[in-house]
Parts: C-alpha cells; sequence; structure tokens
C-alpha cells in the first residue's frame, strides 16, 4: 500500500493556469495555496514542498529560463531569479559606482 502521510487533499477542481500567469499570480501575493501550474506537455505542478509558494516560483522561474534559453533567446529577456534587490553594503556600493565612473 502506498505511504499516504505526506499526501495532500486538494479541493475537486483546483486552480490551474498558464506558467506566465502562475508566476504573475504569485508575484503579485494572489496565488492560493493550492495553485496548480501547467508547464506544457501534459506535466502541471504546485506547491508541495516545505517552501510553499515562493520554491515554486522559483522552480516556475528556473523552468521560464530554460524555456527562453533552449529557444535561443537572448538574455536581457529573461528574467532574474531572485525576487526584489539585494542588499548592498554601502562601501561596495561606492566601489562599483567608481568603477563604473573610469568605464
Amino acid at each position: 500500500m502506498a505511504d499516504t502521510s505526506i499526501m495532500k487533499e486538494l479541493p475537486e477542481s483546483p486552480l490551474t493556469v498558464s506558467l506566465d500567469d502562475g508566476i504573475a499570480m504569485i508575484e503579485a501575493g494572489d496565488a492560493p495555496e493550492t495553485l496548480c501550474v501547467d508547464i506544457g506537455h501534459g506535466t502541471v505542478i504546485r506547491a508541495d514542498g516545505v517552501h510553499g509558494l515562493q520554491g515554486l516560483l522559483q522552480r516556475l522561474r528556473g523552468h521560464r529560463m530554460i524555456l527562453a534559453l533552449s529557444s535561443g533567446e537572448t538574455a536581457p529577456s529573461v528574467v532574474p531569479m531572485r525576487s526584489g534587490k539585494p542588499d548592498m553594503h554601502p562601501d561596495v556600493a561606492a566601489i562599483l559606482d567608481a568603477l563604473k565612473d573610469q568605464g
């Protein structure tokens, strides 16, 4: 018999959206915990790991990046993996600004 201790019961018809819609919903904070995302070829993924929707968001962004790179899309159109801006120490920012001004 299968181990059902880690299985979650989903509502009868969980919301299933496209890759881009799933990313947009999670980024906007509008995604339900039971969100399912259709990534194509009959594959649907959901937030079933310990990291919840944020873990799903990272997987979706990674999948979108792989799709973009495999289709020959140029790098500037690929969305960064990290949401938000990383914190930078003021001294590091000053050094980078000085280097940018020299170039």
